[in-house]
């Protein structure tokens, strides 16, 4: 193990870093299955998405998975593995409770996906009500984070202040070299499933952690070309005052066909709706996923609705992300992942609305 000092944009922490080389590393993956349920990003058809991996699935090649590890976030949002699209969550007269959960691991999870769960952190765990069924399903999960070397266009995580991966709910931070993956754990937990390794777990080298850090300089210098103009300071505000400005947001949700794909792939939405459903001796009620660009979002009891104009529920949209949540937590509620944009059958950019705000 190697303690360093190394620099990772705006701050430094302390590393300590092991070394798997790719000669051992099914021994360390097959330890993790007999432990765990394991999913891990696999491109396919040019697409990274979510899959669990099986014991006979794990060498690469010769029919085997291809790994997304050195790509951006996969296609789909983590946070179906703990907010489903619809899940049952009370019933009566009986009482239902969160039922048993496994352990999990998410292997080669991104940045842009850790972030959002301190968004649904605020929602679902903190003030006087519990999610006891997130909550029970965030505790048994391991995640192993993955360093992002090769940013797409469509991503813009330095634009909305980027966390480090310790205060984004990463237990180890994984970082693919040519010979191996480097290891940093960031929880006793993670320290532990370092540990399970046994020999297969190397000291990491200096040089090592120089090829670590070159990698991310080489990412960030990327981001900064893709994404070379911050935001205005003040943001919040500013779009706050320019709430009432239709013109402004009008020629932004022109081409807009409400499919609602930008809100269905956004990690960081929150919103869900409640419906009861009778049974012969009780009643069923049940969780399902809901989006602020649907016509009855806002309607209320005798049928008024105070967006009941596509526009503003538009802008909605951008208040609740940027300007009611930056005001009630300090940041905001977008991770720059970028998959608004590639979901948007009318290509609207949100960097270029905010950009102009």
């Amino acid at each position: 193990m190697l303690d360093i000092r190394e620099g990772v944009s705006s701050f430094s922490i302390l590393v300590k870093l092991h070394f798997l080389p790719n000669s051992k590393r099914d021994r360390w993956l097959n330890v993790l299955l007999d432990q765990s349920e394991v999913y891990f990003p696999q491109i396919l058809e040019s697409q990274v998405h979510w899959q669990r991996l099986q014991a006979g699935g794990l060498r690469e090649g010769d029919g085997g998975p291809e790994w997304g590890l050195e790509h951006i976030r996969a296609s789909e949002p983590i946070k179906s593995f703990f907010f489903s699209p619809r899940e049952r969550v009370a019933s009566f007269p009986e009482k239902l409770e969160p039922g048993e959960t496994g352990r999990r691991i998410l292997f080669g999870v991104k940045n842009c996906d850790l972030l959002p769960l301190k968004v649904h952190e605020q929602m679902f765990l903190q003030g006087d009500f519990k999610d006891t069924f997130y909550e029970a399903r965030l505790r048994n999960t391991l995640f192993i984070a993955a360093d992002c070397p090769e940013p797409a266009d469509t991503c813009f995580c330095n634009l909305v202040g980027r966390r480090p991966f310790a205060e984004a709910e990463a237990d180890i931070v994984l970082t693919v070299l040519e010979d191996g993956y480097l290891l940093e754990p960031l929880s006793d937990e993670g320290e532990e499933s370092v540990r399970t390794g046994g020999d297969a777990i190397q000291p990491a080298t200096e040089f090592q952690a120089a090829k670590r850090a070159e990698k991310r300089r080489a990412a960030d210098s990327k981001l900064a070309k893709i994404n070379p103009k911050p935001w205005a300071d003040g943001l919040a505000q500013r779009i706050w005052d320019r709430s009432g400005e239709d013109g402004f947001w009008g020629k932004h949700a022109a081409s807009c066909v409400e499919c609602f794909g930008c809100l269905m792939t956004c990690p960081t939405c929150y919103c869900f709706l409640l419906y009861d459903k009778a049974r012969a001796e009780g009643m069923d009620r049940s969780k399902v996923w809901d989006a602020c660009y649907m016509a009855a979002y806002a309607r209320v009891g005798g049928g008024a609705n105070p967006r009941s104009e596509f526009l503003k529920r538009f802008v909605n949209r951008f208040q609740c992300k940027f300007t009611h949540f930056k005001n009630a937590h300090g940041f905001y509620a977008c991770s720059g992942c970028g998959r608004c944009y590639r979901a948007c059958m009318g290509k609207i950019d949100i960097r270029d609305v905010l950009g102009e705000v």
